[in-house]
Formats: structure tokens, sequence, C-alpha cells
């Protein structure tokens, strides 16, 4: 198999785990949630655990998008940020009046955070 293939079907493999990662983590949160941690739904409090999960998510679809990319780990970081912007513009925007605006504006300012830690954890602190 030629190695540029190779680079764009890890790279193509790296954007579906990222994508599945998301809701997967975000649905594993929710369950732990309900179940083990027996929170209520609704509230401030339930809100601040439910935020917690979406940063978890998109760490974690950071992690694996760069962990998975055969190269150019921190273009494939940029590229995830993007893609997460764009749907996190799109949540506030038609979420807005739905929620406080700490949640949603927290759901927003934690997307650097979240990207940047997916991103060191994965090839940032091991980088010559």
């Amino acid at each position: 198999m030629p190695r540029r293939l190779k680079i764009v079907l890890r790279t193509l493999l790296a954007l579906v785990l990222a994508v599945v990662a998301i809701p997967v983590v975000n649905l594993a949160g929710a369950w732990l949630s309900d179940h083990a941690f027996g929170l209520p739904p609704g509230g401030t409090l339930r809100l601040a655990v439910d935020l917690f999960w979406v940063f978890m998510a998109g760490f974690v679809g950071t992690w694996l998008m760069v962990k998975a990319a055969a190269v150019a780990k921190t273009v494939h970081a940029w590229a995830i940020f993007a893609i997460y912007l764009v749907a996190d513009l799109h949540g506030a925007i038609t979420m807005w009046d739905d929620f406080p605006r700490w949640f949603t504006i927290g759901f927003i300012g934690l997307l650097p955070l979240q990207v940047w830690l997916g991103w060191w954890l994965a090839w940032g602190r091991s980088r010559p």
C-alpha cells in the first residue's frame, strides 16, 4: 500500500475515532451521572457535571484524533478544534435561551483547553 494512501486512511480513522468518541463519552457520563452518582435531572449541579462530561468528550476526541494521526499531529489538532468550534457555536446559538449563560459560555470557553490538553497528552509533551 502506498505511503500516501496509508496517511489518508489513518487521518480518516483518526477523524472517525474522534467523532465516535464524543457521543460515547457523553452518553457514558450521562449514565454515570444518573446511575453511579445518582444526580437528579436538572439543576445547577447536574449542569456543571454535564459540562464536565462535554469537556471530557472533547478532550478524549482530540486525544484520539491526534494519537491516531500518522503525520501532522498538530494540524489534526487544529482541524478538530475547527470542527468543535463550528459545532459549539451552532449549539450555543441554538441553545442560548435553553440553558443558563454560564453553561453556554463555559461550553465555548472550555474548547481551547480541551483541545490543547488532548493535543498535549497525545503529542505535545513527547515532542523532541
